[in-house]
């Protein structure tokens, strides 16, 4: 615990640095978070599979949609195209010395959608009228859930949530992350509406905290799946006391495009 702790208190102050400060700052902050993001979720891959997932192609497919994501958001799916080309055109290749592997290069591509893709929409909310604002609500709602499941779990969780996936999350828990979320998002809805002068209304932040409360514990269950599939305890090394990277961001990856296709709809209608 003391560990996390001291890691939280390093870490959250850059990364909020990052995301306030914007431009290239968060650009730069996209580029590691998804290149360490992919070097985990590689190596966690490889544990199992014969023919191992190239780090190095990846990374360099990883960079190219951080890049186009930044440049042009519009240009992201005809990149998707390109790369799912380039995976599998690399396991043909791979196929004339007899060392191809279509699970590899299925793995490789959902590894790019997963993290760059998920990561990359961190930088969007600039493109968006007083987007910077809802970007907050991402990491409103990852750590109000994550904190309130804990403690509520402690406190009087008895049945499982998935057992077999993840043993220490219970029913009580999930449903005290879904409120807890779904309370402080439609009090941050409502600051921004004294403060700002935001014009949506005050029951829409209710739904996204819930909706991203419910895609939040997904996404660590679904990030659990695969490290027991894998058969490992935590993807990376890199934050003491968290895990790696994959671990701290699991749930908040699957929050990050659902704020932002809110925000963008919902400011659009506004």
């Amino acid at each position: 615990m003391q560990k996390r702790v001291l890691t939280a208190v390093v870490g959250v102050p850059i990364l909020f640095g990052l995301l306030y400060a914007g431009g290239y700052f968060l650009f730069a902050a996209c580029v590691v978070l998804s290149a360490v993001g992919l070097f985990e979720y590689a190596g966690a891959m490889n544990v199992q599979l014969e023919r191992k997932i190239s780090i190095l192609f990846i990374e360099i497919l990883g960079l190219l949609i951080t890049v186009v994501m930044k440049l042009d958001y519009y240009a992201l799916m005809p990149m998707l195209m390109l790369a799912f080309i380039a995976v599998f055109c690399y396991e043909i290749i791979q196929g004339i010395h007899g060392k191809q592997d279509v699970f590899r290069g299925i793995l490789t591509f959902f590894g790019l959608v997963y993290i760059p893709v998920l990561f990359g929409h961190l930088m969007l909310f600039e493109n968006l009228h007083d987007g910077n604002y809802y970007l907050w609500m991402v990491f409103i709602i990852a750590f109000s859930t994550d904190t309130a499941a804990y403690f509520v779990g402690m406190a009087i969780g008895k049945t499982k949530l998935a057992p077999e996936i993840s043993p220490k999350k219970t029913i009580a828990g999930a449903v005290g992350g879904l409120v807890a979320a779904s309370l402080l998002t439609t009090l941050y809805g409502l600051l921004l509406t004294g403060v700002f002068h935001q014009s949506l209304p005050i029951y829409s932040y209710a739904v996204i905290g819930f909706v991203g409360s419910v895609a939040g514990q997904c996404g660590d269950l679904m990030a659990s799946m695969i490290k027991r599939k894998m058969g490992i305890k935590d993807f990376g090394k890199c934050l003491p006391g968290h895990g790696g990277i994959l671990d701290r961001f699991d749930s908040i990856l699957f929050i990050i495009p659902l704020v932002f296709v809110f925000t963008n709809y919902a400011l659009g209608m506004a």
